[in-house]
């Protein structure tokens, strides 16, 4: 008696989503191992040593396949273990980066925030001292304008005192013409 190759996948336990996919490898273990099928009706079927040999092979090939796999997965699992650990380390360099950006921006904001009262200060000075300047430059011109008047003044009052003395000094001469002059004179009032 013998199995058809339905029957082969059913007895290794093969669910029914991955029956085609079953069949199929049993198909090509059966041509690979050059075993002969004989037909009865429309079913072929294999000798039930054959089918123990095929089974044996393809649960030894599943075995190696799902301890591949075992292995791969277990490769991967490491691999995500070493991704998520250069992940989190990359998060902690990042958010420690990122609190170091924080920290330089607070310090430029400080240093901003010096500077620009640093600037206001000195934009009140410099305003104080123009006013101080222009206050100044007011007070000079305002001298140089009494100095003008003083000067003119000055040289009035030397003008009046030029005359003054010339005046003293004609009047003088009429003295000393009127002390040496002689009695004659002094009664005829001619001093010349």
């Amino acid at each position: 008696m013998g199995k058809t190759v339905r029957e082969i996948a059913e007895l290794m336990g093969t669910s029914s989503d991955g029956l085609i996919k079953e069949k199929q490898r049993i198909r090509d273990e059966i041509k690979r191992q050059n075993i002969k099928v004989s037909k009865q009706g429309n079913k072929f079927l294999i000798d039930d040593s054959d089918v123990e040999r095929i089974i044996g092979v393809l649960r030894s090939k599943t075995r190696e396949e799902n301890s591949k796999k075992n292995e791969e997965k277990e490769e991967l699992l490491q691999k995500i273990k070493e991704l998520q650990a250069q992940n989190d380390k990359l998060r902690e360099d990042n958010q420690n980066k990122i609190e170091e950006a924080n920290q330089i921006s607070s310090k430029k904001d400080e240093e901003i925030r010096r500077l620009n009262k640093k600037i206001e200060k000195y934009a009140d000075d410099f305003k104080e001292l123009n006013d101080k300047q222009m206050q100044l430059n007011n007070q000079q011109q305002q001298l140089q304008a009494q100095i003008l008047e003083q000067t003119k003044q000055l040289k009035d009052s030397q003008k009046k005192l030029l005359d003054s003395a010339e005046k003293s000094s004609q009047l003088q001469d009429k003295v000393d013409k009127m002390e040496k002059a002689s009695l004659w004179q002094r009664i005829t009032r001619k001093f010349e």
